[in-house]
């Protein structure tokens, strides 16, 4: 169950009533675009349809994301929406937080993960100074950059052994998406990807038997309705969430968007 991304990860860029967006209609009134790649408003909700493809294959409809945003949080002097990922999988339910927010370089992701992942290094035993609580999640397009760095630690003190933990962000640009209901259009494409070599916990003092990982999860948002895609290594969405994946092999899980209900700004410029 902790290996399947039971959040959704928020993100994009500020809100700007310049930019003059269009109207985006799927079924009823007009969904406007002018929260730019993710609504915060709380109130907005998603559903999620959830496959996993492991070693016995692909298995389609396996779960349910229920995603709604339901207030705020503040830490730091900063000021978080909340989103609330009710995960149903065979007949259980857990519950996920993510926090996010508007800064002035793009939009900000968090969790109550996240906001203590400075354990990490003392779960690796290597002496790590301060981890981010938060990260980029895809830069404001004022400011653009291809990728950026979220996560680099690096620690050279075991001769012939290197030990590294890299995490990055990568905008692959605008695209469109194809899911069971319909094809999203200009969609922007964030790619977060984990590349590491650790000591492997079951035979720890060996160099010549590290543990490895390269990782990668695709994310696509519309501007009017947020996240609508996931897909890739439960890798990625582990660490999100605020843990630390440690294993040599991971499954891959797709998450399409399969309802969704954005609440409207007013005034309509937020």
């Amino acid at each position: 169950m902790r290996q399947l991304p039971v959040f959704v990860l928020l993100v994009l860029l500020v809100s700007a009533c310049a930019d003059d967006p269009p109207a985006v209609r799927l079924q009823g009134d007009p969904i406007l675009a002018d929260m730019q790649y993710y609504p915060t408003l709380a109130g907005s909700a998603w559903q999620y349809r959830i496959d996993t493809t492991g070693s016995g294959g692909t298995a389609k409809g396996v779960g349910q994301v229920q995603s709604v945003i339901n207030g705020t949080f503040e830490v730091d002097s900063l000021t978080y929406s909340v989103q609330l990922n009710r995960v149903i999988l065979n007949g259980a339910a857990e519950v996920d937080t993510v926090y996010v927010r508007k800064a002035s370089d793009g939009v900000r992701m968090s969790s109550p993960g996240l906001q203590q992942i400075g354990q990490l290094g003392s779960i690796l035993g290597l002496p790590i100074g301060d981890l981010p609580t938060e990260f980029l999640a895809v830069p404001y397009a004022g400011g653009f950059q291809a990728s950026w760095e979220i996560i680099n630690i690096e620690y050279n003190q075991i001769p012939f052994f290197q030990i590294y933990y890299r995490v990055k962000g990568t905008y692959r640009g605008i695209e469109d998406v194809v899911t069971d209901q319909r094809t999203y259009r200009d969609c922007a494409h964030v790619v977060i990807s984990i590349e590491a070599q650790l000591p492997n916990l079951e035979d720890p003092t060996n160099i010549l038997n590290p543990l490895r990982i390269n990782e990668s999860a695709d994310f696509w948002f519309t501007r009017p309705h947020g996240l609508v895609v996931a897909d890739g290594s439960d890798a990625i969405f582990t660490l999100l969430r605020g843990g630390l994946p440690l294993s040599d092999s991971f499954n891959r899980t797709r998450q399409e968007v399969i309802d969704m209900d954005i609440v409207q700004p007013d005034p309509m410029c937020y």
